[in-house]
């Protein structure tokens, strides 16, 4: 009986999978996997991403769980017909999102090329896909901003607080503003000096101070676990707590595509 990490995999499920083939993941044999978030959006498989989380959750809801990344709230919000469209689609990776739930339906072709589309075809885009999936908007309002758990004395692992993107320093958790839960950056992670653990995903690990290797970050009570797929690095499943982990590169799995420019192959720009 294992327990897993995880965050950040936007849409890279190939990735993700060969992650839990790699560790022998297996929720029927007592293994847990909490996802921190940020299992949509930029990657072009996000709905079987989401969808999976979603289904071994139903069937194993004592031991897989999703905890609500930004890009879980900014999807929410545009299915509800509410926040930044444009902040979303073009600049979130939300337009990969739409168009793997809109599946082989003409109207997909509206969310491809950076544009944005009208208010119209927008509504009538969350019309099909809540159509389709009536439980997806009910599943992601019902996700927690964070989960505590406790010590294990079974395996020596300490209590722990596992977030998206972090907190901020100084105020009690159940006075967090749940845009820092989702949001937060550098005052979390360079000025988190507190005695609780805590995992979080949300900035890349190349990003955060000081990071050398492929395993998580590490800095006194942090530990940050986002590999980067979001921008075609990697998705990185942690055991707990040991911290040993599995990083799966996304261009080990998913190659950019070659094309031919003047008789001569080409790879797409990263």
């Amino acid at each position: 009986m294992t327990t897993y990490f995880v965050s950040d995999i936007h849409g890279q499920y190939q990735a993700f999978q060969k992650a839990l083939q790699d560790a022998s993941f297996s929720p029927a044999q007592g293994d847990k996997l909490y996802v921190i978030g940020d299992t949509i959006d930029r990657g072009s498989q996000s709905k079987d991403v989401l969808l999976y989380i979603l289904n071994l959750q139903h069937q194993y809801p004592e031991q897989v769980f999703l905890i609500k990344g930004n890009h879980e709230q900014m999807f929410e919000d545009w299915l509800s017909g509410r926040g930044d469209a444009e902040n979303y689609l073009r600049f979130n990776g939300g337009d990969a999102t739409v168009r793997s739930f809109l599946g082989s339906h003409p109207l997909r072709r509206a969310f491809v090329n950076g544009g944005l589309p009208s208010p119209q075809v927008q509504d009538e885009a969350r019309r099909i896909i809540l159509a389709e999936y009536p439980f997806l908007l009910p599943a992601l309002k019902a996700l927690p901003l964070y989960i505590e758990l406790p010590a294990d004395p079974r395996t020596g692992a300490p209590a722990v607080l596992l977030v998206h993107a972090g907190i901020r320093p100084g105020i009690p958790l159940s006075r967090q503003n749940p845009e820092d839960l989702l949001w937060i950056r550098e005052p979390f992670y360079n000025h988190y000096t507190g005695e609780m653990p805590i995992v979080f995903g949300h900035t890349p690990v190349p990003k955060l101070p000081g990071y050398r290797g492929n395993g998580p970050w590490r800095r006194d009570n942090l530990i940050g676990i986002d590999g980067g797929a979001a921008y075609r690095r990697g998705v990185l499943l942690v055991e707990w707590p040991s911290l040993q982990s599995i990083f799966v590169p996304v261009q080990a799995i998913q190659p950019d595509p070659i094309i031919q420019v003047n008789g001569q192959g080409s790879s797409l720009p990263k």
